[in-house]
């Protein structure tokens, strides 16, 4: 029987995490034929070792080994920003991701969080179907990066329809 941790991530994790973020969004990259082009592959090893020191990062662990994680900050007004999501692309299908962004979302309810924003690419459509299972909605499209990105929200807490996300945005 197979043993799933999901934990907070500490620095002495960062060399997994990097190895691990690379290989999804290398894929990912692929998947939407960026060539590599996409900012999480410009990150370093101190990129990682910073965010978990500054960001809540948490690990999903198999059997002893990372083979998912995610990272999320709490932005102004109460709203949170998740990126760097990914679980080992040999092993997707088995639950994890959604073990992970249900946790995300359990840790940012307890913390009075409003919403829950990110990004991916459109062209991505199980990612983007991914994030609708688990409550998300497309707010909003974006070409900044070089490709479409659609910007997804989960409200937490009933929100102001018109609400501004350009905090987020930017």
């Amino acid at each position: 029987m197979q043993t799933v941790e999901l934990l907070p991530a500490v620095v002495a994790d960062a060399e997994a995490i990097f190895a691990l973020t690379h290989k999804c969004f290398i894929a990912y990259a692929e998947k939407i034929l960026k060539d590599g082009k996409i900012e999480a592959l410009t990150e370093t090893l101190e990129d990682v070792k910073r965010d978990i020191r500054e960001k809540h990062v948490i690990k999903c662990v198999l059997d002893g080994e990372i083979v998912g994680s995610v990272r999320y900050e709490i932005l102004d007004d109460d709203i949170a920003y998740l990126t760097r999501f990914g679980v080992d692309p040999e092993i997707q299908s088995l639950g994890l991701g959604s073990l992970l962004i249900e946790k995300v979302a359990g840790e940012c309810a307890a913390k009075g969080v409003k919403a829950i924003t990110l990004f991916t690419a459109s062209k991505m459509t199980s990612s983007v179907a991914f994030y609708m299972k688990h409550g998300y909605y497309v707010h909003s499209i974006t070409r900044d990066k070089g490709y479409i990105r659609a910007f997804l929200v989960k409200e937490l807490l009933p929100m102001d329809e018109l609400y501004d996300f350009e905090k987020v945005l930017k």
